[in-house]
């Protein structure tokens, strides 16, 4: 057993006298029978079949309301509210100014290129 082993037995409990409890993954049965694994990373088996499994999420998101509901749950946290861009020149008074600029010019910018009053 080498470093990795030894450590785990350490923090694993034990089940039994002898016996240390199985992690599910490794158990070998009739659920397991068919199951194929590889060992190689998650990227060089994603790389295999890229096109096949982003057309297979894309299906799944929208033929399964969970599966869009996951999706909608990770963008929220992972970009929330969007970009709130700060200046940071190493003047506080002069980042202040900037940002202040940036909210105004925020404010009235339009991704459509309609200002605001419907004038173009």
């Amino acid at each position: 057993m080498g470093l990795i082993g030894n450590v785990l037995s350490l923090l694993r409990p034990k089940a039994g006298k002898d016996r240390e409890r199985a992690y599910d993954g490794a158990a070998k049965g009739r659920g397991t029978d068919g199951w194929v694994s590889g060992n190689t990373s998650a990227d060089a088996e994603i790389a295999v079949a890229a096109d096949l499994l982003r057309q297979r999420m894309r299906d799944l998101v929208r033929n399964n309301p969970l599966a869009a509901q996951a999706v909608q749950v990770l963008v929220n946290n992972i970009v929330g509210t969007g970009i709130e861009p700060r200046a940071n020149t190493g003047d506080a008074g002069l980042d202040r100014e900037v940002d202040a600029a940036w909210r105004r010019w925020a404010r009235a910018a339009e991704s459509r290129g309609v200002r605001a009053g419907g004038v173009r």
